[in-house]
């Protein structure tokens, strides 16, 4: 764990064990690990969470994450996003700064973590961060699993799709991808700890609901999301396929499972 410091950050890991696509994946087995516990221990390896804590709403889940010594928060069943789970544990969290990572990436690289804390600690006025990456695979643009994000000069998020955006008119369709506009989302964030206060009282976002994106729902209540480079997203798992990709993975290179 980090040293304590004047601002607290805390690392949350919402863990829903009923999940739609693929039911207690956050348990499935990865190199004789269950998949949550590489999200934690790469969690750690960021080195600047003063905690971190595993949220779900499963006893098999609490028991998996305290069986090595993880700490981990019950909350309820009604919880519909990752956020509203933090927002619902905030009291038993100690952070200023709440770092959601998600429990379906085994292979959250630890910088990129550390890079949201870093830029939610100094850009105080901004109650969001999140990570970006420049698209470099042309399939990737028009593969609605793939998040765009366009931004602004400043590098807040504008607005974020799982349609191509932008579309660049009079440009052929082929060439899309050597104009170097088009940036991916990678669903991390930092929160300010006011800004979870006050996720309960949030509108809901017909944005949010069409595209299945709750960061739309921050976008349109007037909140401004920053966001942080990193070179490239991480597998996330959805799918009984994405598993075995993931397992695949980790049998090629031994160096994954390092943290």
């Amino acid at each position: 764990m980090a040293p304590c410091s004047a601002v607290k950050i805390s690392i949350a890991i919402p863990a829903r064990y009923a999940s739609t696509r693929l039911p207690a994946k956050v348990l499935a087995d990865l190199g004789g690990w269950p998949v949550l516990r590489h999200v934690w221990h790469r969690s750690i390896a960021s080195g600047v969470a003063d905690e971190v804590v595993v949220l779900s709403e499963s006893r098999a889940v609490m028991e998996t994450v305290e069986s090595w010594g993880g700490r981990c928060e019950l909350t309820s069943e009604n919880c519909q996003t990752g956020t509203e789970r933090i927002a619902e544990a905030l009291g038993a969290l100690c952070g200023d700064i709440v770092v959601n990572v998600q429990a379906d990436e085994p292979f959250i690289d630890p910088l990129a973590i550390r890079l949201l804390a870093e830029a939610a600690k100094k850009n105080g006025d901004v109650p969001v961060h999140t990570a970006v990456y420049k698209i470099s695979d042309g399939g990737a643009i028009d593969n609605p699993n793939v998040v765009k994000v366009t931004l602004s000069h400043e590098g807040k998020a504008l607005y974020f799709s799982r349609s191509p955006i932008p579309h660049l008119r009079d440009c052929p369709r082929n060439q899309w991808i050597a104009r170097n506009l088009h940036i991916g989302h990678i669903g991390v964030y930092a929160y300010g700890r006011k800004f979870l206060e006050q996720l309960p009282s949030m509108a809901r976002s017909p944005l949010a609901e069409a595209e299945s994106l709750e960061q739309l729902r921050f976008l349109q209540a007037g909140y401004s999301i920053g966001t942080v480079a990193v070179n490239s997203p991480s597998l996330a798992i959805d799918t009984a396929h994405d598993l075995e990709v993931a397992r695949a993975l980790l049998l090629k290179d031994r160096n994954l499972s390092q943290w």
